[in-house]
């Protein structure tokens, strides 16, 4: 068994559109597939992902089709067919999988998937009855969630400079400039983490952001996050004066250098891309054409996959990526290459931990949004007992 996911882009070109026929397709861009070995759509696996999927978003369908994957391979390595599984199947499963190590939030996320899939069974008459018997509220896979105190990781003050100036800087715990350091794009990473820290916005959010959604300003700048931000909750972000410079000082510096080296990519990939032609700052809206459509788009509601292809070009012919973040290729960093880039300044951090804060075991993009949501709550504290005491 193997999944793949629906790219409608694959069937299009210049001459010839497979969706010309009139009408949408029923298997939507980015819908789980899963076949077999002869590489054939496998059901009931592939109708109950893609009913599933429909509502949706993008990384639930990711997070949620390999878990569907997962089940379906352990069962096809017993011999066992979907419509034939019993309890004993399910617990089984649950015992390989918590031997494997993986941890009580990730099994209940399984468990949505495998409620899911045969309660459609079910409903459709493909099963005549449920795998599993319910005494009161509980079943195999209805179990008791055990409580666990709230992990909140946040750093302190010297933790933070230390993964910032050593970690991804490429300073020397002296504060020197470490020649031996063969780190690329540090400016871009200390704008990164900076901006990360300061604001509170998550990896999804931070790292998706358009170069016009952030004007140049002498002092701070706010924005607005809709379709980057988890479960599409509208918010303003507030960006601090400081932060502001480090945009600013990477805008000027190396961003400006990997956008001129990756013209050459840039124009082989220009017919998959989206070409801006208007930015309209004023209103927050850009007009752009993509798969042969024009569209007019308010920045904060142009999903993450799009903002990547956005690109501009100037009277000179040379084409610019939105995105701000840029890397190479001309491309954004994928939120798997920055988990990456926090690996490696966690293992830099470990090159000189007897002269560095003791620091956390590996410090993550989230923690960065934890330790942002604890200094402004101690901020609060502080304000409310000035205000207790006038």
């Amino acid at each position: 068994m193997e999944l793949y996911y629906a790219d409608w882009n694959l069937v299009r070109d210049d001459e010839y559109d497979a969706l010309d026929a009139g009408g949408s397709p029923i298997v939507q861009d980015g819908t789980p597939i899963i076949v077999d070995d002869s590489m054939r759509p496998m059901e009931p696996w592939c109708t109950f992902l893609r009913l599933y999927s429909q509502n949706l978003r993008k990384n639930s369908i990711y997070a949620y089709a390999r878990d569907a994957l997962e089940f379906g391979r352990f069962l096809d390595a017993r011999g066992v067919g979907v419509l034939d599984v019993c309890e004993r199947h399910l617990v089984a499963f649950r015992k390989l999988r918590l031997g494997e190590g993986v941890s009580a939030r990730s099994w209940s996320r399984h468990l949505v998937v495998i409620r899911a899939l045969f309660t459609y069974l079910y409903e459709t008459g493909q099963r005549d009855s449920l795998p599993w018997i319910q005494v009161g509220s509980r079943s195999v896979v209805t179990p008791r969630t055990p409580r666990t105190e709230m992990d909140v990781r946040a750093l302190s003050h010297a933790q933070w400079l230390a993964l910032r100036d050593i970690g991804f800087g490429g300073e020397l715990p002296s504060g020197e400039l470490d020649r031996s350091y063969r780190g690329q794009s540090t400016v871009r990473n200390v704008c990164a983490v900076d901006l990360a820290l300061t604001t509170g916005m998550r990896l999804t959010e931070w790292s998706t952001l358009l170069d016009a959604e952030i004007p140049s300003s002498d002092g701070g700048a706010s924005l607005v996050l809709e379709a980057c931000a988890k479960n599409a909750r509208r918010r303003r972000v507030y960006i601090p004066s400081s932060t502001m410079k480090a945009v600013d000082l990477y805008r000027g510096t190396e961003r400006k250098s990997l956008v001129r080296k990756a013209q050459n990519a840039l124009q082989r990939k220009l017919p998959t891309l989206a070409v801006v032609s208007h930015i309209d700052a004023a209103a927050g809206k850009i007009t752009y054409r993509h798969h042969g459509l024009d569209k007019r788009e308010a920045f904060a509601v142009i999903p993450p996959d799009v903002r990547r292809l956005l690109v501009r070009i100037d009277e000179a012919g040379s084409i610019e990526p939105l995105s701000l973040f840029v890397g190479k290729g001309g491309h954004p960093p994928s939120q798997r290459r920055w988990h990456q880039y926090f690996e490696d300044a966690n293992d830099r951090l470990a090159m000189f931990a007897n002269a560095t804060p003791t620091m956390p075991p590996a410090v993550t993009p989230h923690d960065l949004r934890h330790t942002f949501a604890v200094v402004m709550l101690r901020s609060l504290q502080r304000r409310a007992a000035q205000f207790e005491q006038s």
